[in-house]
């Protein structure tokens, strides 16, 4: 990891799983650290723990649906520093279901966060990135499941083709643009995170909790593969080892799981041969 004294980095999702570690690891290289979720309790702790090691740290809770909060926080990145070196566009959550069963409000929710979420991030602070006309980067964090299909998340996975499409025409928008700024996807398979435990953030105006689909045997077995999968996922550490790597390497597409790079070219071939869809080898 190269030294990042006097950097500043912004990170959305901060408060658990891969935003936290990469909190944590940017601190330990001297970075200076704006750090946003709408985990108040766990931001609140992750600035004290940094502060205590000697890190300049300011924190914002916001939930990333708000276009407002989002470009606050980027005021307030700028205004505190002057200016952010990387901005890891990181915030996400996670819902399952049968695409014609599972409620519109899940689909609501998810769109919001994983894309417009994005999108906020992107307009709060690729703008007054340009203008400060340094070399920097935005980070977008997006999912295997945006390179390959699986079948147990369907809004979840519509997310994230549609947070890494967006990347790539961001980045080559900037590129057109003569702009300094560089942007990366970041594509993890399964990282055992708490992104199953997101639900306890949603807001209750926008879902109705007792929906009698949240009983049905499709959505615990479905609920029951993500609680499942996440004890085996890759260790966050070694995501975050992989993404901060690749990412000064310059690599655009940051796979942290080289397994499921067969997977992605035979998705590739199979689209090029018109073939139907197949599960994914796990």
């Amino acid at each position: 990891m190269q030294d990042y004294t006097n950097k500043v980095v912004a990170i959305t999702g901060a408060a658990n799983g891969l935003g936290k570690e990469l909190a944590r690891r940017f601190a330990g290289a001297g970075a200076k650290l704006a750090l946003a979720d709408i985990d108040a309790a766990n931001l609140t702790a992750l600035q004290q723990e940094l502060a205590s090691k000697g890190a300049d740290v300011v924190v914002a809770v916001f939930d990333v649906r708000s276009p407002t909060a989002m470009e606050d926080f980027a005021r307030q990145a700028f205004a505190t520093y002057g200016a952010v070196d990387l901005f890891f566009n990181n915030a996400g959550v996670i819902a399952v279901g049968t695409i014609w069963e599972q409620p519109l409000a899940d689909w609501d929710w998810l769109l919001d966060v994983n894309v417009k979420g994005v999108l906020h991030g992107i307009k709060a602070f690729v703008p007054k990135m340009i203008a400060q006309d340094t070399a920097c980067r935005i980070i977008n964090t997006a999912s295997i499941a945006g390179l390959l299909t699986v079948e147990n998340s369907p809004a979840y996975v519509a997310s994230k083709f549609a947070s890494l499409s967006m990347t790539e025409v961001l980045d080559l928008q900037l590129q057109a643009a003569g702009t300094k700024v560089t942007a990366h996807v970041i594509c993890p398979a399964v990282v055992q995170t708490d992104l199953d435990n997101c639900l306890r953030h949603r807001d209750p105006a926008t879902y109705d909790a007792d929906d009698p689909y949240y009983q049905t045997e499709d959505y615990l077995r479905r609920f029951e593969v993500v609680t499942k999968s996440m004890p085996a996922g890759l260790p966050v550490d070694a995501a975050v080892e992989t993404i901060i790597t690749e990412m000064e390497n310059g690599t655009f597409y940051i796979l942290t799981h080289p397994a499921y790079n067969p997977a992605i070219t035979g998705r590739t071939a199979a689209i090029v041969a018109g073939t139907r869809p197949t599960l994914v080898a796990r």
